[in-house]
């Protein structure tokens, strides 16, 4: 898998762990993408899969596959996924050690799901992961907001540039 494993996670479930360092800025992996989800194909919940190993990018509804599947939410992540054609990328954030969990905050490319709490225990931890970026303090937006894929700037571009227009 190199440089990551599966394990058991203190925020949930299982998690994504480094094997190795990475550093801010450096692609830990292409993302496994199993198929799109349609209505001719739908989650296959007998199969273990579940909406929540989705990403949801430009309309689309994108199953993960092992082992990016696992990858946690943290209020105050690590990492974040770069879109880049039909191409989703897990690049470090920060710099990454060894033993890491790497995390994502679901929020980001995201608006319209449903709030549920978050147990991540990240020192800014919000309680709550809104599903909507649009919902995160301004602050926390205007920290993500490099990370932004470009459909999805492109899509909100009003609430982008009113961000953008803020002091």
């Amino acid at each position: 898998m190199n440089g990551v494993e599966v394990k058991p996670s203190p925020i949930e479930g299982l998690g994504l762990f480094a094997t190795r360092p990475f550093r801010a800025g450096e692609r830990i992996r292409r993302v496994n993408i199993v198929r799109e989800i349609t209505e001719d194909a739908p989650l296959r919940e007998d199969l273990g899969e579940r909406i929540e190993h989705c990403s949801f990018p430009d309309g689309k509804v994108l199953l993960w596959g092992f082992p990016d599947r696992y990858v946690n939410h943290s209020c105050d992540p690590n990492a974040y996924e770069w879109h880049e054609g039909s191409d989703i990328y897990i690049v470090a954030r920060r710099d990454i050690a060894p033993g890491e969990e790497i995390t994502f905050d679901y929020n980001i490319n995201l608006t319209g799901g449903t709030p549920i709490p978050c147990n991540c225990g990240a020192e800014r931890c919000h309680g709550v992961i809104f599903g909507d970026f649009f919902a995160l303090p301004k602050a926390i937006q205007r920290e993500y907001r490099p990370l932004l894929a470009h459909w999805f700037v492109r899509r909100y571009r009003h609430l982008i540039e009113a961000l953008d227009a803020e002091p």
